[in-house]
């Protein structure tokens, strides 16, 4: 499919990702060389209505973003396929960056000061998230959608959240979600349960430092019920241990219930 021109415009470049009826391409946009993210859903008999409503969720979404660690929406349109098909696109900015599910990968382990500033800039930006109307939960916290991005000529790491596929938006008369979306093991309770709400993001960021720290899928971390014990296989110090705890804790009463929550007891461990 590399060198396909879609939508007149976008030269494709690579496949990134494929599911069944969507997929994702990195491509250049020929008006100005840039790279950008080409997410295609296929209209068709076996188009799922869950695939285009989120598909369609995604983009309402990224429109309604202006925040510096998140894509930015560039456009969208449809285009004809064979056999009388057709497809719909979105077009999202492309960022250089690689995921800590990448580093996991390598053989890479985060330190408990790296893991804490991860933590401190994706809860900034939960908290923008979090304080849109309606508020925007992403629902897919997990190491493959946090990336770190170096800068050249500068030392800070910038982090981003990105593939918001599954997002939600709470209305103000609806404090939660009933739709099942997100990744086993980085899923709380209440979400595998099909209900969403503030607090199911920072149980998916939890998941995701403790993965890093660990270099263990949530699957192999040690469980008692529902709950991780991951502090059996860290070396962390109590009052992280403490935080995370919190984080990750199954009951949402026992959870951190905002990102403003979490921030205020993680800054003072910075």
């Amino acid at each position: 499919m590399a060198g396909q021109i879609l939508g007149d415009r976008y030269e494709v470049q690579q496949q990134l990702g494929k599911k069944s009826g969507r997929w994702t391409l990195l491509a250049r946009d020929l008006t100005n060389e840039a790279l950008v993210i080409l997410k295609l859903v296929f209209v068709d008999d076996e188009l799922k209505p869950d695939d285009l409503k989120l598909f369609k969720r995604e983009a309402e979404a990224l429109k309604s973003l202006k925040h510096p660690s998140t894509p930015e929406y560039l456009g969208s349109f449809e285009m004809d396929l064979p056999m009388n098909g057709k497809a719909m696109a979105l077009v999202q900015s492309y960022i250089q960056g690689k995921s800590l599910d990448s580093y996991l990968k390598e053989g890479r382990n985060f330190t408990e000061r790296e893991s804490k500033r991860i933590a401190r800039e994706v809860l900034k930006i939960l908290e923008y998230l979090h304080s849109r109307q309606p508020p925007i939960i992403h629902r897919d916290i997990k190491p493959s959608n946090v990336l770190l991005v170096t800068h050249p000529g500068r030392s800070k790491i910038q982090v981003f959240l990105v593939d918001f596929g599954s997002v939600k938006s709470l209305s103000a008369s609806e404090n939660t979600s009933l739709t099942l979306v997100g990744t086993r093991g980085y899923m709380p309770p209440e979400q595998v349960g099909g209900r969403t709400v503030r607090a199911s993001d920072l149980y998916g960021l939890g998941v995701t430092l403790v993965t890093c720290l660990t270099g263990t899928e949530p699957s192999e971390i040690p469980s008692r019920g529902m709950r991780l014990e991951f502090e059996t296989i860290t070396n962390l110090s109590p009052e992280f241990t403490t935080w995370l705890k919190k984080m990750v804790h199954p009951a949402l009463d026992r959870r951190f219930a905002t990102s403003e929550d979490a921030m205020a007891a993680l800054r003072p461990l910075m």
